[in-house]
C-alpha cells in the first residue's frame, strides 16, 4: 500500500486506521523525536539490525545493544531535534520512508539531514506491535559526517577544558 502525501516537502498524513507495522513506525518516529532511546529500543526485535548508509562513511551494521548505545550517544549533541515523513510506502512486512529532519546542536550549530528507510518488521506477538527487525538507513552522508565529526570535536574540547 503506498501512502504518498502531494510533494515531498509535504508532511505525511497516516490513514486513520493505520496497520500495525504502519504503528510501530509511527511510534518509532515518535520516540525519536523525544530523543527516547528507551522508547525507540522497546520497539526493536532482539535480532535487530540496524545499518547506516551509503557504505562510504564507514558505518557498521548495529546489533540491538550497540545501536541503542549509539543512538543514546548522539542524543547529548542536540537540544533541539524533529524528524518529517513525507512518504511511506508499505508492502507485507517492509515499509519504506522518505523523511527529513532538522534540529540544533548544544552548540547552536544547525542540523538538517534527509533520509530513506527501509523497514522490516517481525510478525506480532499477541497484543504488541510488530517489533523492527531490520533497519537500512540511508543518510546524507557528506552533512552527517561533517556535522557529527565537528560536533564530537566540539564536545571532547569543552570536556577537556
Amino acid at each position: 500500500m503506498s501512502t504518498p502525501s502531494k510533494s515531498t516537502s509535504s508532511p505525511y498524513v497516516p490513514p486513520e486506521s493505520p496497520s500495525p507495522i504502519l504503528q510501530s513506525l509511527l511510534a518509532y518516529i515518535e520516540a525519536l523525536n523525544e530523543w527516547s532511546a528507551e522508547k525507540a529500543a522497546a520497539l526493536f526485535d532482539e535480532s535487530l539490525e540496524h545499518q547506516i548508509l551509503p557504505s562510504s562513511i564507514g558505518r557498521p551494521i548495529l546489533n540491538k545493544q550497540q545501536y541503542i548505545v549509539y543512538f543514546a550517544s548522539v542524543i547529548p549533541l542536540f537540544k533541539a531535534f524533529r524528524i518529517t515523513l513525507h512518504e511511506v510506502i508499505e508492502a507485507g512486512d517492509v515499509i519504506t520512508i522518505h523523511g527529513s529532519s532538522v534540529g540544533e546542536s548544544v552548540t547552536g550549530a544547525p542540523y538538517r539531514n534527509e533520509y530513506m528507510m527501509i523497514m522490516h518488521f517481525a510478525p506480532p506477538v499477541g497484543d504488541d506491535l510488530p517489533k523492527i527487525t531490520r533497519v537500512k538507513e540511508f543518510v546524507d552522508g557528506a552533512s552527517v559526517v561533517k556535522f557529527f565529526t565537528e560536533e564530537r570535536a566540539k564536545a571532547a574540547k569543552a570536556a577537556a577544558t
